[in-house]
């Protein structure tokens, strides 16, 4: 998570608990209570464990370790008690475990789970109890009237036609100096974030002049994308784009190599990003493309 990112989401959390926790009692609470519900096992773990839930357990391990949460209204430090629940994967199981956690188990506040779908799926849950929902690894293409509708939702990431936006001008400029053709295979996982990003960048690459060679979804889940691969080799675009999750973005890169598919564009999701991917890549990872970007222009970013 974006050292800036979490610094933020955390002082929301810390401000909300404060509030919540001064309200309940002249007496400090044995413990603040935080539950999230997250992929632990099935699909979404490996994101989950990378991005989100390393995360929440370093900050509740360092906030412990200084003896507690600083609560407004109280002259001591109150420790935070976990409850964690496992969703394995299962969005029904997001909603269920979320709602749990704020009806029955009445924590004092909840994190939000891992995925674009899983996010919004519990959306209504959040807004419904007033929980507010600090939605760090979502998108939608209709950010802004989800949160006019939910008020608890905020979202840290642009939505995907501003992803699309600047791959859009990266592949332009490559086509204008004709170092690529006008074809693109763009292939996507079956799930809200797959949908987001397809229906988001789509007609930006069609307004830019590209071509679909190739434009298919894979099942969530999937053990093999070889054919995909094959049929993305075979089809003469010279980028590739896949809006893929972490088990996806290994596969379709090993997969790559497997079968000597090298396209001038090699776009892949979420998980180039991460330092495994650089570890099992190696020297292949070199001009890989992933979701994200920086740009040299900035000034460098001070990490707080």
């Amino acid at each position: 998570m974006n050292s800036k990112l979490s610094g933020l989401a955390l002082a929301v959390v810390i401000g909300v608990v404060a509030a919540a926790c001064s309200a309940l009692a002249a007496d400090p609470p044995k413990s603040v209570r935080i539950g999230y519900a997250i992929s632990l096992s099935g699909p979404n773990a490996q994101g989950a464990a990378i991005t989100t839930l390393s995360g929440y357990k370093l900050w509740v391990d360092d906030v412990n370790k200084k003896g507690g949460l600083k609560v407004q209204g109280f002259d001591k430090r109150i420790p935070i008690e976990v409850v964690e629940y496992d969703d394995t994967s299962n969005a029904e199981n997001a909603v269920r475990l979320v709602e749990r956690l704020m009806t029955q188990d009445k924590v004092d506040f909840v994190l939000p789970p891992w995925s674009t779908g899983f996010n919004l799926a519990t959306a209504p849950v959040f807004a419904r109890n007033g929980n507010p929902q600090l939605a760090v690894t979502a998108n939608s293409n209709d950010a802004a009237n989800l949160v006019k509708q939910m008020p608890t939702l905020f979202f840290f990431l642009n939505e995907p036609r501003h992803f699309g936006a600047a791959l859009g001008e990266v592949l332009s400029k490559l086509k204008s100096e004709n170092k690529i053709n006008n074809k693109i295979v763009m292939l996507s996982i079956a799930d809200q974030f797959g949908a987001e990003f397809t229906s988001g960048v789509t007609p930006i690459l069609q307004s830019a002049g590209f071509e679909f060679a190739l434009r298919k979804s894979y099942p969530a889940g999937s053990a093999d994308l070889t054919n995909e691969i094959k049929e993305a080799k075979a089809s003469g675009a010279d980028s590739f784009v896949a809006y893929s999750y972490p088990p996806d973005t290994f596969m379709l890169s090993n997969t790559a190599v497997t079968q000597g598919y090298n396209p001038k564009v090699f776009h892949v999701g979420v998980g180039t990003a991460f330092a495994r991917y650089g570890a099992v890549m190696k020297e292949k990872a070199e001009g890989v493309m992933g979701i994200g970007g920086w740009d040299r222009r900035l000034p460098a970013p001070r990490i707080t």
